[in-house]
């Protein structure tokens, strides 16, 4: 992500200044833009330099990292930035646009689309197609200045580790954008390195932005912007799938293609920025599209990218951005008695759309602009649920290592006992002292060893990072088959809330109550029958008068039961809703979770309740699809951290830890598991785990359940205060390692008995003619002329040494028989 509006548009020319844009807007450690620098270099017009787009009012900034200051009693939080650092920042670089016909492979520069704090985009051609392409070049100026030479270099020494993370940052970025393939997501065609930096190569998108583009088709509507929504959205969905957010969506950011008018997400590569600032303890934000977890708060995820998303839906009714997120966070944390605080200065979707874009449309704005990152949609699948609630033609549905065996033996035939055991000592002295090893032996050890220990290291740096690739590729599916579950159970909640919802307003529940007369009963009763028997899911419904009597239900076993006693009960007649946890029934005798909903006559008062009850059986085979009974098992924890889902009936309704005397006092009190003991399964690291964190992750335990260790991933229900848990035998996890650790040491055995095999060849070549000389002179020593000399095939030093030693040899020879004939040699 860069600054600036660097969108991959076509324009018929660079657009002019306008005098009432901002600058590009680099903010201070205390968040107050820098003034401009009155000395600052400014290229000359006559240079052939490619004209820069001014900033807009949406620009990206580097902002004070935010962290919460805890509050006295009754104050307010406070949103405070970190202290100022010891010594002033260096200056910025001069991050100077290539010129006009700068050639990058086969790239040529042709103008500039947008240049900011992080980098720069050129329009280019590429000369081998002749065709129009973007050119994203990664340009840290806080951190970078380029050269004379053109090549990018940090600014000072003490950035250049950030600026290298940045660029690594970039270029990961680039490679996991590279994969993605959606009509609805720029494509980056290629990325290359070059002049000490990277660059990015991307479609070029022929159209206008959605800033520019949505003033004058604001007419369209909600029908027609949902068309527009859907893809995009999917797009988005496919991006949050890798695990990759954009972190920067903004009207700029969103095209409208002009070939199919699609909307198309542009400006990907965020995640570098944060690394490329001169200091640490700035965050890089666009104010109005970033929520508080990009100033520092909270934790990042699909849910950033639906504030962004949301922000912009927020403009495109109203004309006008929403605030910074800093000031929202802290008008809505602030306690109820902090009068002196404002309200939050940015109004409701719902009443600034009302009567232009349906109820639906507008919550799910308000929802994904939520402060509170918990608070808003999880994923793009569970946001655009409501968002299209009033279009529902346009919502749709949608991981070995092999190892082997290395049989090594040997075998010994020694005749005599006695000769047996002293060549034994012998070949036992040889091995202890390598000086007594034959020269052979000697030099295939050294260049075995030579070989082998570079390739030692280097497989043991690969397996680390091969075991934590591994490792992390099976934690994360711990936790995505636990987060994928939790969904599907929240969907079965909400699904039936609001089905209890819209039985609580059914006005002939409400005239059965106010006159019920048997005529009237009959009715309501196969009313109600023909619910139960349209949906699986539910066990029974009952229409209960104001004394908590069941006048009508479609089980007939519970028609004049009185359940006035039941909190389901007394919060109905109080006019709320009410959802259990899973509660074993004194009258079904199975487990179920109860829905009530008041019910009101015309005076709006509380004359009974209409209460559905799920069955516990729904859930569980929700819970049983995760489950492999060789390695896997899948668990439900409610919020008192008791186990209500298990496969082993057992185990059900335990505690993980044994529960506080007020909490055993008030399951026996209300009977929810028609039980007077809670037993404890004596499990306090998944606990733990499970009570620290409200979101997704994963533990190591040790199970006293199934006697083992175990990896364990978790995710919260949204909406309810259970937790899925899905657990393996360690055994089971660390598997892919082990066969992982058997393959190398397998590869290894094999190339060094491959490689000790040709060194022994090539020792010996170098030692064969070594030992015939130490032959010959053998047979020299013995007298034996004719025997002492060696056969010369080499030319190299051995070759050199032999040739010399039968020179020598007929020297010797030759005064030898001069001296057996009475002659003196010669001298």
């Amino acid at each position: 992500m860069m600054s600036g509006p660097h969108r991959i548009a076509a324009m018929a020319q660079p657009p002019a200044s306008n005098p009432n844009d901002d600058p590009t807007v680099i903010q201070g450690r205390s968040g107050v833009a820098a003034a401009e620098d009155p000395d600052a270099t400014i290229l000359d017009s006559s240079r052939r330099r490619p004209q820069v787009p001014r900033h807009d009012e949406d620009a990206t900034v580097i902002k004070p990292r935010v962290t919460q200051v805890l509050p006295g009693p009754g104050a307010a939080p406070a949103l405070a930035a970190p202290p100022p650092p010891r010594r002033p920042p260096l200056p910025k670089g001069n991050a100077i646009a290539l010129p006009v016909g700068f050639r990058l492979h086969e790239y040529r520069i042709d103008a500039v689309l947008g240049q900011g704090g992080f980098g720069i985009t050129y329009l280019a051609t590429d000369v081998n197609l002749n065709a129009p392409v973007a050119v994203k070049e990664y340009l840290p100026e806080d951190i970078a200045f380029r050269s004379s030479t053109r090549s990018v270099s940090p600014n000072a020494s003490e950035h250049r580790e950030r600026y290298q993370q940045g660029l690594d940052s970039f270029l990961v970025e680039a490679r996991t954008l590279a994969s993605f393939r959606h009509p609805n997501i720029v494509r980056v065609a290629r990325f290359f390195e070059a002049h000490d930096t990277a660059y990015m190569v991307l479609e070029y998108e022929k159209g206008a932005s959605l800033k520019s583009w949505w003033p004058q088709h604001s007419e369209i509507g909600e029908k027609g912007l949902a068309r527009l929504l859907q893809p995009l959205l999917d797009g988005l969905a496919v991006v949050h799938a890798t695990g990759f957010l954009h972190r920067d969506i903004k009207p700029d950011n969103i095209q409208l293609r002009q070939e199919d008018g699609r909307l198309v997400l542009l400006d990907f590569g965020s995640a570098g920025q944060a690394v490329a600032v001169s200091d640490p303890a700035t965050v890089v934000v666009t104010p109005g599209y970033a929520p508080i977890e990009q100033y520092g708060l909270g934790e990042q995820g699909p849910w950033t990218d639906i504030y962004a998303l949301g922000a912009t839906l927020y403009w495109m009714i109203s004309g006008k951005k929403p605030p910074d997120a800093e000031s929202r966070w802290m008008i809505s944390q602030s306690s109820p008695s902090a009068t002196h605080l404002p309200r939050d200065p940015m109004p409701a979707a719902v009443e600034v759309g009302r009567g232009r874009y349906s109820e639906s449309f507008l919550q799910a704005i308000d929802w994904a602009l939520n402060p509170d990152p918990k608070a808003r949609p999880r994923d793009v699948a569970e946001w655009r649920t409501l968002l299209f609630a009033a279009q529902a033609s346009n919502l749709s549905l949608r991981d070995a290592l092999r190892s082997g065996d290395v049989l090594q033996g040997g075998a010994a035939l020694v005749r005599k006992p006695r000769q047996g055991l002293q060549r034994a000592a012998r070949g036992l002295v040889q091995v202890l002292h390598p000086g007594a090893w034959p020269l052979a032996v000697k030099m295939a050890v050294a260049m075995v060893l030579t070989a082998l220990l570079p390739m030692l290291i280097t497989a043991y740096y690969n397996l680390n990072g091969s075991l934590a690739a591994v490792s992390t590729s099976e934690l994360r599916n711990l936790e995505q088959l636990a987060r994928s579950t939790a969904g599907r159970l929240a969907q079965l909640i909400g699904d039936s809330q609001k089905l209890a919802r819209s039985l609580g307003t059914d006005g002939d529940f409400t005239a059965f109550l106010a006159h019920p007369e048997p005529a009237h009963r009959d009715a309501i009763k196969s009313k109600l029958e023909r619910l139960v028997a349209a949906n699986r899911d539910i066990h029974l419904i009952m229409v209960m008068d104001a004394k908590g009597t069941a006048l009508v239900s479609s089980d007939a076993e519970l028609i004049g039961r009185n359940f006035a006693f039941r909190q389901y009960f007394k919060s109905a007649m109080q006019g709320q809703s009410y959802v259990t946890g899973i509660v074993v029934g004194a009258v079904a005798g199975a487990a179920g979770m109860f829905y009530a909903e008041p019910i009101f006559d015309a005076s709006k008062q509380v004359v009974g309740a209409v209460v559905l009850r799920i069955r516990a059986s729904s859930f569980a085979s929700i819970l049983d699809e995760v489950q492999d009974e060789a390695k896997r098992v899948s668990m439900l924890i409610d919020g008192d951290g008791v186990l209500i889902y298990h496969p082993r009936e057992d185990l059900l309704y335990r505690s993980l830890m044994p529960l506080s005397a007020d909490t055993l006092a008030a399951i026996r009190a209300d009977q929810r598991f028609r039980r007077n003991d809670i037993g404890s399964l004596n499990l306090p690291e998944l606990a733990a785990a499970i009570k620290s964190t409200q979101t997704m992750g994963h533990v190591d335990y040790q199970s006293a359940v199934t006697q083992r260790a175990e990896v364990a991933g978790f995710a919260p229900v949204p909406g309810h205060d259970w937790t899925v848990v899905v657990s393996e035998a360690r055994e089971e996890f660390e598997a892919p390692l082990q066969q992982l650790f058997t393959h190398l040491l397998i590869s290894v055995a094999l190339v060094g008995l491959l490689f000790l095999g040709l060194a022994l060849l090539f020792a010996r070549s170098i030692v064969r003619p070594i030992k015939q000389l130490t032959q010959a002179a053998q047979a020299l020593k013995n007298g034996d002329f004719d025997a002492a000399t060696v056969t010369v095939r080499r030319r190299d030093e051995i070759g050199l040494l032999a040739r010399t030693f039968n020179v020598m040899i007929d020297v010797l020879r030759q005064r030898e028989r001069e001296r057996e004939h009475g002659g003196s040699p010669r001298e």
